[in-house]
């Protein structure tokens, strides 16, 4: 057996489940379904790659026996691998490849306030939005077989049934309890049109969230979330009963074995930390269709933001260029503000400065609090909602604007794209001016380029491509340059720079923000 930086080489004939502790620890879990007698091998997450760096003790082990245990250097670092958050908290990566922070490595204040925060959302769900919530998943998991939360979980899991008859009416029940829960004063993240979650700290200091679903009937088959589809009587599911839950008493579904096993199989009762629901790609595929994904890349991206807003990186030339030709009372909208380096320069000299980014990172928030004028905000350009409320709300900004966007389009998958062109539209529709500029690589030059970063996709993109999305918006470019050098890059050459200024013709009085003659 071998232990590297790419990953594990498993015994011959292994198959079954193994968690990997670093120095005792359980930081990631795996299973291998094979037939083979041949040697495989396991790479490790993405997510947790990246951290690998330092020494440590590696054991393998696999139920009550250990299949390896070692000392191993990985990456240069002298000093001892620990795998935690900013804040120190024990991570792990969970089946699914994400970073967790488990309730086994965290105060046991942090379950409680949890458990908590639980009961209010409930209690918002149904006297606010007249819907009645029930612990689902791993925490109805832990919940029946001993009442406690499993040690291996990391959030608590909330569902609740919709009887519309439509996925947009559906997601219309979602949106609903969001508003409700914002009104209540929580923070609340949109995954799908079926998926938010309510984030908050934890007594620790370490990040805590709980996730609400929405799960339904369809032609007599219980859907929850792209995970289950089950013919589950309604009988199983209610009327609720309260289950034993940490020390309370919360709504659960009246047999929640039947559910259970729909989800976890028949032995559900035994703890699997690597175990992965499996639903078939029909499930997946009509999911996706119904209520989509508003969180691609997502954490990857809040996971750069955050390490370029803790580097405090220089601001880019293109920040320089756009200062250049505003005025200091201009309004600058950065779209795709990043880790704030550019966000910094714009704001200099207490310039009103607007940032919004898809994934907000702590320390970018923290910084903006010490900057006059400016701000900070979370954007999705994938929620065409979001897009809609926010360009509204600039259109209406008093004095003048422009919108700056400095290597994003690039990271945008092409509705990403149309929305951003239909949130600048609105957003200048009184005139003004944007300031877009980017980098151009291949395909594989993006893909290189975004494993070494540690960041979502990067695409190819041709900044000629959009430019009959500029007109539909009402807008046109008034100047260019390296849209030459972004074509060549697309074929194999060179990464190109490109930027490109788009013009909102004025109604009424002149001054769209830009430097008099």
């Amino acid at each position: 057996m071998q232990v590297d930086d790419t990953g594990i080489r498993l015994p011959r004939g292994f198959s079954g489940s193994a968690d990997v502790l670093f120095d005792g620890r359980r930081v990631w879990s795996f299973s291998v379904d094979r037939a083979s007698s041949d040697p495989a091998s396991v790479v490790w997450p993405k997510r947790m790659k990246r951290l690998l760096d330092g020494q440590v003790e590696v054991r393998v082990v696999a139920g009550d026996r250990e299949i390896f245990v070692g000392e191993r250097q990985f990456g240069t670092s002298a000093e001892r691998l620990r795998l935690v958050d900013a804040q120190g908290t024990p991570i792990v990566v969970d089946k699914w490849g994400l970073i967790q922070r488990p309730f086994e490595d965290r105060d046991p204040g942090v379950i409680d306030a949890m458990a908590d925060k639980a009961v209010e959302i409930l209690r918002v769900m149904r006297d606010d939005c007249g819907v009645e919530g029930w612990i689902a998943f791993g925490s109805l998991l832990g919940a029946a077989r001993n009442g406690r939360a499993i040690g291996h979980d990391s959030d608590i899991d909330l569902c609740f049934l919709s009887t519309a008859s439509t996925p947009a009416a559906m997601a219309a029940d979602l949106w609903r309890i969001g508003r409700a829960l914002r009104r209540a004063g929580m923070r609340v993240t949109h995954a799908s049109a079926a998926f938010i979650t309510v984030r908050f700290r934890g007594p620790d200091g370490g990040a805590a969230g709980i996730d609400i679903y929405i799960t339904f009937y369809l032609d007599g088959l219980l859907y929850e979330t792209a995970t289950v589809r089950a013919p589950v009587p309604l009988e199983a599911l209610l009327p609720l009963r309260d289950i034993e839950f940490e020390g309370r008493m919360l709504p659960a579904p009246a047999d929640p074995a039947a559910l259970l096993e729909v989800s976890y199989g028949p032995n559900w009762r035994v703890p699997d930390p690597s175990f992965q629901h499996q639903p078939g790609p029909e499930i997946v595929r009509r999911f996706d269709s119904w209520f989509g994904s508003l969180m691609r890349g997502r954490r990857d991206w809040r996971h750069a933001n955050a390490t370029a807003a803790t580097a405090k990186g220089a601001p880019s030339e293109f920040a320089g260029w756009v200062c250049d030709q505003i005025t200091p009372e201009t309004t600058v909208v950065e779209i795709g503000a990043g880790g704030g380096a550019d966000l910094r320069r714009y704001a200099e000299g207490g310039r009103p400065t607007l940032g919004l980014d898809y994934a907000v990172p702590a320390p970018l928030a923290r910084a903006v609090r010490k900057l006059p004028g400016a701000k900070v905000d979370e954007l999705n350009l994938y929620d065409r909602r979001d897009v809609l409320v926010r360009g509204a709300r600039l259109a209406r900004r008093p004095g003048p604007r422009v919108i700056a966007a400095y290597r994003l389009l690039e990271t945008l998958e092409p509705d990403g794209i149309e929305a951003f062109w239909l949130l600048t539209g609105m957003a200048l529709r009184s005139g003004g001016r944007a300031y877009v500029g980017g980098v151009t690589r291949d395909r594989a030059a993006g893909r290189k380029w975004a494993q070494r970063h540690g960041t979502g996709r990067v695409h190819p993109f041709s900044p000629a491509s959009v430019e009959e999305q500029v007109l539909a918006a009402g807008g046109r470019i008034v100047e260019r340059s390296g849209f030459d050098r972004a074509e060549r890059a697309l074929r194999g050459g060179p990464a190109g720079a490109w930027r490109m200024i788009v013009e909102w013709p004025e109604r009424g009085s002149a001054g769209a923000g830009e430097v008099a003659e």
